[in-house]
């Protein structure tokens, strides 16, 4: 796991996670995504501590019998949510594996219990969704840790998680650690979480310089992560628009190639492209960690009125 810093003039960095974005007042939106991913153990490794998901959650309404008119029916018949996550795993031998597989499994599970869908989403929603979701990955991070301590072999396992969701046309940013999501808009590539590491720290204290990052020795030592049992959950969100793009990846992708070079390659291509050219680049990099990349490609329509 590592840190890296980024110094393109293309590429902006959030100093503070951004709770509280604007909301535009339009109709609703169908989201539609065309995802690609893919996950590589590197070439030193001997075995792939990564895991990632990539999810739509579905529901629709279809009246069997009624005498109200069709127009005067107030719900949406279709609508669907979005998931995408990385989770990078650490622990040695076993550990890391369980810990990034529990990460994303419990994840989805207990997000399943009580699922709150919105047709629009105002702040007061926005939120709800954040503080359910914060809630969720707590307990998580609280399992990984029980399951640590109670099993030798496990001690000391942990793993980053960065979660990008998607209700209604809002996109949600959940993160821990240092594995990244990005947003590449109008041409322009954001970071959109921040590495959670001891250099990340000691440079925003103003006491490293930025270009220690990439050769520090504590680039990799985490400031938290999922397993260790007071886990703290950066969160944001933003509305979405036609066109975006959005990657998800581990460190295994970050530590080998700069912002500036994930920015040509996500800019050039469809997804499928795109994702498997930046795997490439890292493996080319030397491929010294596991690789997980996972590239999305918004689509919105506005639902009939």
């Amino acid at each position: 796991m590592s840190a890296d810093n980024v110094s393109t003039a293309k590429t902006t960095i959030p100093k503070v996670v951004d709770t509280h974005a604007p909301h535009d007042t339009h109709a609703p939106h169908n989201v539609t995504l065309r995802v690609s991913a893919c996950s590589d153990r590197g070439l030193v490794r001997d075995n792939n501590e990564d895991r990632y998901l990539a999810l739509k959650i579905e529901r629709s309404y279809t009246p069997i019998s009624t005498n109200i008119d069709a127009a005067q029916l107030q719900f949406v018949p279709y609508q669907a949510r979005w998931a995408l996550a990385v989770a990078d795993g650490m622990g040695g031998h076993a550990g890391g594996e369980v810990a990034s597989t529990l990460a994303l499994s419990l994840a989805l599970k207990m997000s399943q219990q009580g699922s709150q869908w919105y047709v629009d989403i105002g702040e007061e929603e926005a939120k709800a969704l954040i503080e359910r979701m914060r809630a969720i990955l707590a307990s998580v991070d609280r399992a990984i840790a029980e399951e640590s301590h109670q099993k030798a072999s496990l001690k000391g396992m942990g793993t980053t998680l960065t979660v990008a969701t998607i209700a209604a046309d809002r996109l949600f940013v959940f993160h821990v650690g240092d594995s990244r999501c990005y947003l590449l808009r109008g041409g322009r590539l954001q970071r959109l979480t921040r590495d959670q590491t001891m250099t990340q720290m000691l440079v925003d204290a103003g006491v490293m310089p930025p270009e220690a990052l990439h050769s520090h020795h504590m680039r990799h030592m985490l400031t938290q992560a999922m397993g260790k049992g007071e886990v703290v959950i950066d969160a944001q969100h933003l509305p979405l628009q036609d066109g975006d793009r959005l990657m998800l990846s581990s460190d295994g992708l970050t530590d080998g190639v700069s912002d500036e070079q994930i920015h040509g390659m996500l800019s050039r291509g469809d997804c499928d492209a795109a994702c498997g050219e930046l795997m490439h680049a890292a493996l080319e990099a030397g491929g010294r960690d596991n690789v997980t990349v996972i590239v999305a490609d918004v689509a919105l329509a506005a639902e009939p009125q």
